[in-house]
């Protein structure tokens, strides 16, 4: 479970809040969804829930564990089990794409299974043929896919995608959506933000970012 109680985020000391007050609790195992227009804090809320900023006040809460009582070991370890892609693929540029891909497994302690995970993932996103390429090399699509793929490989915990398919060409959107979908069904959470709703699928639950608050539309009850 990810939960949210009373954050406020800001965007640097002294500003005003992007996110103010704001509470949202998503279940285990489920599908997300958090949209908004460009501005409405979603990168943000990206950030706090992947651990990369603090929120000013409030109480966040991940796997269980409330992220006020863990020390830096605890952050790390947390860290490890949240797979995340933001809007401009982070990759390392000198490293190939199977390299990339496979780093988050090594990292948790699996790295006897990284390399079939990697090339699992890369397989399904139809990017295999770039497996031994420079990342630097790559063009954007395909640099999104590594990203992507790295981001769900091995089925961590939680997934959080920042808006990165909606830069992709809509065939291409649809194969990585499925992606995300098997890699749901293999226990993980997913969380995607977007501008707008890309998979009103049954049990999924939509949430809305708007004027600096959140607002839950509900659960998708057919798809």
């Amino acid at each position: 479970m990810i939960a949210l109680f009373d954050v406020t985020i800001v965007s640097h000391a002294g500003s005003p809040p992007v996110l103010r007050d704001l509470s949202i609790q998503l279940e285990k195992g489920k599908w997300h969804e958090i949209i908004g227009a460009a501005g409405s804090g979603k990168s943000a809320l990206f950030d706090v829930m992947t651990l990369r900023r603090r929120p000013k006040t409030g109480r966040l809460v991940i796997a269980g564990r409330n992220m006020e009582r863990l020390g830096r070991r605890g952050l790390a370890e947390i860290r490890r089990e949240i797979g995340s892609c933001t809007q401009q693929p982070m990759l390392l540029e000198q490293r190939t794409a199977v390299e990339n891909v496979v780093l988050p497994m090594v990292v948790r302690g699996a790295a006897g299974e990284a390399v079939e995970a990697a090339e699992e993932a890369l397989g399904f996103l139809g990017i295999m043929p770039q497996r031994d390429r420079r990342v630097a090399e790559l063009c954007a699509q395909h640099r999104a896919l590594v990203c992507l793929a790295r981001a769900t490989v091995g089925a961590p915990s939680v997934v959080v995608i920042d808006g990165i398919h909606e830069r992709l060409e809509p065939a291409v959107r649809g194969i990585a959506l499925t992606w995300l979908e098997q890699t749901q069904k293999q226990g993980s959470t997913i969380v995607v933000f977007g501008r707008r709703p890309i998979h009103r699928r049954s049990g999924s639950s939509l949430w809305r970012l708007k004027e600096g608050a959140v607002h839950n539309t509900g659960e998708v009850e057919r798809c």
